[in-house]
């Protein structure tokens, strides 16, 4: 049974490199191809992925980061479309909001990987 929330190597395995993830969700968003909630899913995930490693007292990166969490978190609340096991709502997400972007984007890729 896998680890919830995934690792960050473990979820973002293939995703294609941060550049090119701005670059297609920015096509796809100004195309009018995208859903919402993909829309939030990949903008947290693209933003977890860049600000891993930033600085805790860096309170802009922070606070981006959790914006975008929350952003997502709040549209799969209200619209019920969380995809993993555990709800937006979870418990366990107050305390690791990454992970929770980190098991939706890792059941998103998977599906999306699929033909």
């Amino acid at each position: 049974m896998p680890t919830l929330p995934p690792t960050f190597e473990a979820t973002y395995i293939n995703a294609p490199n941060t550049q090119e993830e701005t670059e297609e969700i920015l096509r796809l968003r100004r195309a009018g191809r995208i859903s919402d909630r993909d829309w939030l899913l990949r903008y947290a995930a693209l933003t977890d992925r860049q600000t891993l490693d930033a600085d805790p007292a860096d309170g802009k990166t922070q606070t981006s980061v959790q914006t975008a969490i929350a952003k997502l978190v709040a549209f799969d609340s209200a619209h019920g479309t969380s995809a993993g096991p555990h709800a937006a709502d979870h418990p366990a997400w107050t305390a690791d909001p990454r992970g929770y972007v980190r098991q939706e984007y890792a059941i998103w890729a998977d599906r999306a990987a699929r033909p």
